[in-house]
């Protein structure tokens, strides 16, 4: 009976101890599954991540517990539901972001790999104790999210090309900004993208900004210059020539619009791109002088549409 007694009195002394113990935090609880996808108990580890993202209210604990959950999936083998954990775990982040890109770029890695074998590195590549080219091994993934920014830089290398085909002003800053935040997002995958790359788009961004905004202002220059000449003798504007003035004057607010937005990706390119600077203040001042040049031809507009009020 005393001995019974005793044990009473200790499984008493625990229960109070559990009981007054302080409830353990969501980032403590989060560590503690991480130890487990640390120690390779991934299944226990996908489990308690399942079980935490289910009930936290600590938004900061769930983004890091999604992480494990999508980790612990890859490394047992889940190639389906990890390629969903990542997409989902993209959204938890800032777009375009470092984490937001690689979480993005791994599953759409996985979702090419149904079965998790990365094809270009099925020999030679994999951690010892490891099948080769399994996306499993954190060091194929890694090789392969390289491989996937290197193949993004060669598309926007390609894209910067095409350039030169663009019939629209809006629609070259637009690509530019495109290929210059493109380039930033790969080198989260591959950091060493040459930043050569920036200044070649940068210069062929504006070589077709001049090429298409010389061509539309040549045809307008001579039309407006003919609508100045009648209407200064008639000292009048009529309907047509009024939505004449106004539809110039919409192209020439795109192409202003343009040469801002232009600019301000250029901001955007990497200084270390810029040959001592020169290139980047050739570019800029050019662009400066081809929206100066657009304005003028706006406030010309806007001076001979005032002419029918002066009646």
């Amino acid at each position: 009976m005393k001995h019974i007694a005793i044990l009473l009195i200790v499984a008493a002394a625990s229960a109070a101890a559990v009981a007054a113990a302080p409830e353990q935090g969501p980032q403590a609880r989060v560590q503690a599954i991480q130890a487990d996808l640390d120690a390779g108990k991934f299944q226990e580890a996908a489990a308690a991540a399942k079980a935490f993202i289910g009930g936290t209210r600590d938004e900061q604990a769930k983004t890091d517990a999604m992480l494990v959950l999508a980790t612990a999936l890859r490394k047992q083998g889940e190639w389906r539901a990890a390629a969903k954990a990542y997409a989902d775990l993209k959204d938890r982040y800032e777009k375009g972001s470092s984490l937001y890109v690689r979480a993005e770029a791994t599953a759409e890695v996985l979702q090419a790999s149904p079965k998790g074998v990365y094809p270009p590195l099925a020999s030679g590549t994999a951690a010892a104790g490891a099948s080769a080219g399994m996306l499993s091994d954190d060091k194929v993934l890694e090789e392969a999210l390289v491989r996937l920014g290197e193949a993004r830089a060669q598309k926007l290398k390609a894209a910067a090309a095409d350039l030169k085909k663009a019939t629209f002003s809006k629609e070259i800053a637009a690509k530019f900004a495109e290929i210059i935040a493109g380039l930033q997002s790969a080198r989260y995958l591959k950091p060493d993208i040459p930043v050569t790359q920036d200044l070649e788009a940068a210069e062929a961004a504006g070589a077709a900004l001049d090429r298409v905004e010389k061509d539309v202002v040549a045809k307008l220059r001579p039309k407006m210059t003919e609508l100045e000449q009648t209407i200064t003798a008639r000292h009048t504007v009529n309907a047509a020539q009024r939505k004449q003035m106004a539809e110039y004057q919409d192209a020439l607010a795109q192409m202003t619009a343009a040469e801002e937005s232009f600019r301000q990706t250029l901001g955007k390119v990497p200084k270390e791109s810029w040959a001592g600077g020169a290139a980047w203040l050739g570019l800029g001042g050019n662009s400066t002088k081809r929206a100066a040049e657009c304005t003028q031809l706006t406030n010309t507009c806007r001076i001979l549409q005032t002419v029918g009020a002066w009646r």
